[in-house]
Parts: structure tokens; C-alpha cells; sequence
């Protein structure tokens, strides 16, 4: 083989290489970013879940301060899936907060605000709720492909 013709072989598995690592690098990266942002909503359900009156956090009774904690932390729920629904939460992050909303929002304190609620108030939860195994298809209608690109 010719030594040019050799040299350049080389030098195209090294751009390949190059474009992989490249690659590779911003899945990283975006991952990372990802992981920075979803840690923004662990911090603000920690400071929901700090100004709980001591007799709702031990489970013997709510407080009128609780059941405005308790709508928020709805709200909460309904920002975090409306990120999914936008592919701004990992593939493992949601499953973890979609089986943590359900555990949480199905507890006798928290169904009863939401039972007495409008129908139409949280619509994105009251969806996660009824289906707890989640079977059914969630916020995200993203295909594998892509939710894998976008670092998901």
C-alpha cells in the first residue's frame, strides 16, 4: 500500500474516533445538565417538605400550614412532569419521582386535599395516580432514540 494512501486511512479512523469521542462528550455533558436541574426540584420538595408542622411529619394530623404545603407540593408534581413531558428529566429520575408522587399523593392526607379539589385541578397528577403501575404512556412521547440523544 501506497504510503500516502496509508497515512490517509489513518488519519480518517482518527476523525472517526474524534467524532465518536466528540459525541460520546456531549451526551455527557448534556446528561450532567440534566442531573443539575432535576437537583433543583429535589431541593425545593426538601424545603416543602421542612415546613411541615411536626404533627403532619410523624403522621398524626394536618394542620392548616400542612394543606398549604400539601398543594404545593401538587404543584410541585405537576412542574415535574410537565419537564418530562418536555424532555428536561431522565429516563431514571422520572421513574424514581413518578413512583415517589405516587407513594407520597396516595397517602389519606393527601387524597383527601386532592378529592377536595376541582376535578380539573392537577390534571397531570390525578393521570399518574390513576394509573400507579404506569402502564399507560406518561408525559414524555418521546421515542427511545431520541430520549437517548437528548441524554434521557
Amino acid at each position: 500500500m501506497d504510503p500516502l494512501a496509508a497515512l490517509g486511512v489513518v488519519v480518517q479512523v482518527l476523525t472517526a474516533l474524534a467524532i465518536i469521542f466528540a459525541a460520546w462528550q456531549l451526551l455527557f455533558h448534556s446528561r450532567a445538565m440534566h442531573r443539575e436541574f432535576e437537583l433543583l426540584y429535589v431541593q425545593r420538595y426538601w424545603e416543602l417538605m421542612d415546613r411541615r408542622t411536626a404533627k403532619f411529619a410523624i403522621g398524626d394530623g394536618t394542620h392548616h400550614s400542612d394543606r398549604l404545603v400539601i398543594r404545593a407540593y401538587f404543584q410541585l408534581c405537576e412542574d415535574e412532569a410537565d419537564l418530562r413531558r418536555i424532555g428536561r428529566v431522565t429516563d431514571n429520575t422520572w421513574t424514581f419521582w413518578r413512583g415517589a408522587m405516587v407513594s407520597q399523593a396516595s397517602t389519606a392526607a393527601y387524597r383527601h386535599e386532592l378529592d377536595r379539589l376541582d376535578a380539573s385541578a392537577y390534571p397531570q397528577l390525578r393521570a399518574i395516580l390513576a394509573d400507579p403501575e404506569g402502564r399507560r404512556k406518561g408525559p414524555l412521547a418521546w421515542g427511545w432514540l431520541r430520549r437517548k440523544l437528548h441524554g434521557l
